[in-house]
């Protein structure tokens, strides 16, 4: 669900809480069963099972399978279908029930049927459906506001004797009085982790146009950072609608059951008409036809006067290409609020993760549950100012009044009432968090995670940086600290030291970072460094000092010895937008792989550079995952902007250089659902004044075999540069559409990806130190000039590999013919590791 070290370190210490120790569930009264035949035992599908004398029922799936679940106090369960006696079987209210139904076929005398060809029943019902969902799509609606309680839980599954261990008893022997069972899949599980939500619901569909989540109050166990799960665990990260052609969930895009071209997904029966409070109501089921796409299998309940949803039920089937995604389901009741408005009641996601996707209970794995409840709907009325004010779609009023543990406010809260063991699981999950082992096991795996052992105070690491080689340093050892928030989350220290063999040189750096504020990023930051860089990186190029990147090395690095100091601030002025301001004073050493030749042939030592610059980032309804010292950018369905101007000082130090320095870029990220997703990047720049050739824009190069989305796979380090350019980065990602399609293949489940990137710049005279006779403060070494030509690269990727690997193969497409003295490559293998669902 989250990306980057910090959304790692909250997720690990979530998944850590599962390894050891449901949730809210485990009162009300689940049943799970199988119907089958009498006859010859084959299940049987399309059986209605309901809890008798309510509305709560569904429709066994191809399997004869079919779970259902109840807060209401219910004793028995019945199945039935046409041609069958029904059974009625008793249940052990509140907890949860194995029924299983053996139907036996019942005759009875009806006249000659004739069956004539003609349209699906189930066919002119959805066509209505979808020409009335401007009517009865909540979303579709002008303006409404609403409360919402969301309650969101984490469980351990498939818990074996076995796991209760002497070790384990005596550390954990408190929790196992939890143990429960589980509708989703059939079994016991453990709780890891409980949020509950309460919170406000703004919506307005123009003038303006919003839908803002006010988060009132909060409450979380199990985690340590109450303030930063908070911003995911209200109804806007969890909102599951129907009517819309694609349901979007832990980003994947199921085609939708009511979507506008269902029919090329799915088979669709009409399997019953029922009453629903007093209302006629058609039960629908569905089935995929194709597994090219992600698709749902289950059934849905229609009100036959306005065909509007009145409930729905669906799970992903098997074979669906889908990762760490065993059993889903998605649940949603409506009911009508105001005379014939339709509004949702209830929405509930249900999920079990796991390494291994096939029906195997050896392996330990991971329920997650989401269920949010709709009251106080108020369809029309005028959005308050001070909602429309707001700059971000979820805002949490206020750190430490919002994370409220007081029982008496949450009884008042809630839509239901908890049972004391229900309420007894907080305390539990809070106080495995302080049993010395679970904190040790969470230590270790927290580092291999995160990079840093952390201790109370001061982290340790990051351990990749321990050891590492290259050719300019030779075998480099790389020790260091940061501070943690138990020190103070406001000021955070870091540091390292290093040390290269082969240049015999001690390097390091440090920096403070002073927080101002966390809801809205003000920060300020002074680094310093001694130490080598590769110059020409890409952003998202293996960091120098790597142990990956040394052994993934292509023998292309040209490393820079650097000294540089720096102090940047970022004020966020609302969510979303904010400015950059900072400077920076370098020395850029040269060597024998990167020379510093002036044009009459003498060796220059170093090239000095003393600016200042100012920046902007623009993005609009960004999730935006924030902790203490860092945050991580989740995205948005809309263009980021980023805009950037530096300009050089040439009075700050004796040899600097004056110029001035504009780059901005734009990165949008289109879903085409069927056909996957785009990743798109466009860059420029321009560079004014006379600079050598380390101040100039050099274009990313890649030294290693490790995918750079950002870098040209094929171009080495100073190939190309630049004192004004544009450069393009494309990706489009088919999630399996052509590769799902073929036999065989299809069963690997794995994913295409098509690249395509370039880049065009030019050079002044006063900058091309590649010109004979040049007057650029440099030379340019060897194989280094301009892009006057466009550079072009294209290839393609298999990605979902093992669920982890990608390879990509990329063809360079221009500048095939090398240089003088210049080795290039033609075709490039890149390999990269992506944990997707």
């Amino acid at each position: 669900m989250f990306r980057g070290e910090n959304t790692y370190r909250q997720l690990l210490l979530t998944m850590v809480a599962m390894l050891l120790c449901p949730g809210l569930q485990a009162q009300s009264t689940r049943v799970r069963g199988r119907v089958t035949d009498a006859a010859d035992g084959t299940p049987m599908q399309f059986v209605s099972v309901v809890f008798p004398g309510t509305t709560t029922g569904i429709t066994t799936d191809e399997e004869g399978v079919y779970t259902l679940e109840t807060r209401d106090t219910v004793s028995r369960v019945q199945a039935s279908m046409v041609g069958y006696a029904p059974q009625t079987k008793p249940l052990v209210p509140h907890s949860f029930n194995h029924v299983d139904f053996t139907l036996e076929s019942v005759e009875f005398g009806i006249g000659n049927v004739v069956i004539t060809p003609g349209e699906n029943p189930a066919h002119p019902i959805l066509k209505r459906v979808i020409r009335r969902k401007a009517l009865n799509n909540p979303d579709e609606y002008e303006r409404y506001n609403c409360a919402t309680y969301t309650k969101m839980e984490l469980d351990l599954t498939n818990i074996k004797p076995r796991f209760r261990s002497k070790r384990l008893q005596r550390n954990f022997g408190f929790v196992f009085e939890y143990v429960d069972t589980s509708a989703l899949t059939g079994q016991a599980y453990l709780p890891a982790m409980i949020s509950e939500t309460k919170a406000d619901y703004y919506h307005s569909k123009r003038n303006p146009s919003l839908s803002r989540e006010i988060i009132r109050a909060n409450r979380v166990s199990g985690v340590e950072d109450s303030f930063a799960i908070a911003q995911f665990t209200g109804q806007m990260h969890g909102n599951v609608n129907f009517y819309d052609n694609f349901i979007d969930i832990f980003n994947v895009r199921f085609a939708s059951p009511l979507a506008d071209g269902g029919l090329f997904y799915y088979d669709y029966f009409l399997v019953d008409s029922m009453q629903v409070d007093g209302r006629k109501t058609y039960k629908i089921r569905f089935h995929p036809k194709r597994f090219s796409t992600p698709v749902l299998d289950g059934e849905v309940n229609i009100d036959s006067a306005s065909y509007a949803l009145q409930s729905a039920s669906a799970r992903m089937p098997k074979g669906v290409n889908v990762n760490w995604i065993k059993h889903l389901r998605l649940e949603n009741e409506n009911r009508i609020v105001r005379d014939s408005t339709w509004f949702r009641s209830r929405d509930r996601v249900s999920a079990e993760f796991s390494i291994s996707t096939a029906d195997s209970s050896k392996l330990t794995s991971f329920i997650g549950t989401r269920e949010v409840a709709y009251t106080d709907v108020r369809i029309g009325e005028p959005i308050p100012d001070e909602v429309i004010r707001m700059d971000n779609n979820v805002v949490i009023r206020d750190e430490e009044e919002v994370n409220r543990k007081d029982e008496a406010f949450w009884e008042q809260a809630r839509p239901y009432r908890l049972s004391e063991k229900e309420k007894g699981i907080y305390a539990m999950v809070d106080s495995v968090q302080n049993v010395p082992l679970y904190r040790n096991i969470y230590t270790l795996i927290n580092t291999v995670i995160v990079g840093y052992w952390n201790t109370k105070y001061i982290g340790i690491g990051p351990y990749y940086k321990l050891a590492s080689f290259n050719r300019l340093e030779g075998f480099r050892m790389q020790p260091g600290f940061r501070t943690t928030s138990a020190v103070s989350r406001r000021i955070r220290l870091s540091g390292y030291a290093a040390y290269g063999t082969r240049d015999g040189m001690f390097k390091g750096g440090g920096s403070v970072e002073l927080a101002f504020n966390r809801r809205l990023t003000r920060k300020l930051t002074v680094s310093g460094r001694h130490d080598v860089m590769q110059l020409g990186a890409g952003q998202n190029a293996l960091t120098e000092s790597n142990i990956l990147s040394s052994l993934l090395s292509r023998g292309d690095s040209r490393l820079s010895m650097v000294n540089r100091g720096e102090a940047d601030y970022e004020h966020e002025w609302s969510h979303g937008i904010s400015n950059f301001a900072g400077a920076r004073i370098q020395k850029i050493y040269g060597n024998k792989y990167v020379p510093l030749v002036r044009p009459d042939g003498r060796i220059v030592n170093s090239v000095s550079d003393a600016s200042v610059h100012v920046g902007m980032r623009i993005s609009k309804n960004e999730s935006i995952y924030r902790m203490p010292f860092d945050k991580q950018y989740m995205g948005s369905v809309y263009p980021i902007v980023t805009l950037g101007f530096s300009a050089g000082l040439p009075g700050v130090m004796s040899d600097g250089y004056e110029y001035y320095r504009l780059e901005g870029g734009i990165h949008y990220k289109p879903e085409l659902p069927p056909l996957g997703y785009s990743n798109i990047t466009l860059q420029g720049g321009k560079i004014f004044g006379r600079v050598p050739y380390p101040l100039l824009k050099i274009h990313e190069g890649n030294g290693t075999y490790f995918y750079d989305p950002y870098a040209f796979s094929c171009m080495n380090f100073y190939e190309f540069a630049s004192d004004a350019w544009v450069a393009l980065f494309f990706e489009h990602h088919f999630n399996g559409v052509l590769l799902g399609r073929i036999p065989l293949v299809k069963k690997l489940k794995w994913r295409e990806v098509l690249v395509c990137k370039g880049v065009w710049g030019t050079l002044s005279e006063e900058n091309d130190g590649s010109l004979p006779g040049t007057q650029a403060p440099l030379l340019f070494p060897r194989g280094m000039s301009s892009v006057s030509d466009p550079y072009v690269e294209v290839g393609f990727g298999v990605e979902n590999i093992f669920r982890l690997l990608r390879v990509d193969c990329i063809w360079r497409v221009t500048h095939r013919d090398p240089k003088p003295g210049q080795d290039i490559q033609n075709f490039a293998v890149n390999l990269s590791m992506n944990l997707k669902f």
